[in-house]
């Protein structure tokens, strides 16, 4: 019986929550880390493909996307509370302009092909996502 119960109630949180408002990602499109997401650790929202209609905040000068307007709202309220401070790997480099992101105090990220990709900026992210295969020498 809980279990039956558990099972509907997941269901419907997929249903109203992230789901409803997430887009389709594209086979191999690069995609951002949802900051709300990932710090509840909601592995199913936490990568999501960027389009026009991405909900997205600007905080600090950084761009931040979210799955969904709810997790836009949250993170509005309280930014900080979400914005964990995360070490790049030793020696990343922005795929983009080849800055090292070592040396940096504040980088953006993407995940592509299941690999997470360091930029300088959002500038040097969203060149990125418009044609990763060029940076990654693939095309």
């Amino acid at each position: 019986m809980i279990a039956k119960y558990i099972l509907t109630l997941g269901i419907i949180c997929t249903f109203i929550g992230c789901a409803n408002t997430m887009s389709v990602a594209k086979k191999g499109q690069p995609k951002v880390v949802d900051p709300v997401c990932a710090y509840f650790s909601d592995m199913g929202c936490i990568n999501i493909t960027v389009d026009e209609n991405t909900p997205k905040s600007n905080h600090e000068g950084v761009t931040y996307y979210f799955c969904s307007k709810e997790c836009k709202v949250d993170f509005d309220k309280d930014p900080s509370k979400y914005l964990r401070i995360v070490s790049p790997p030793e020696g990343a480099v922005d795929f983009v302009c080849h800055m090292k992101i070592n040396e940096l105090k504040r980088f953006v990220t993407c995940v592509y092909q299941d690999k997470i990709y360091y930029f300088c900026s959002d500038h040097c992210r969203t060149k990125y996502i418009t044609n990763p295969d060029y940076y990654t020498g693939k095309e």
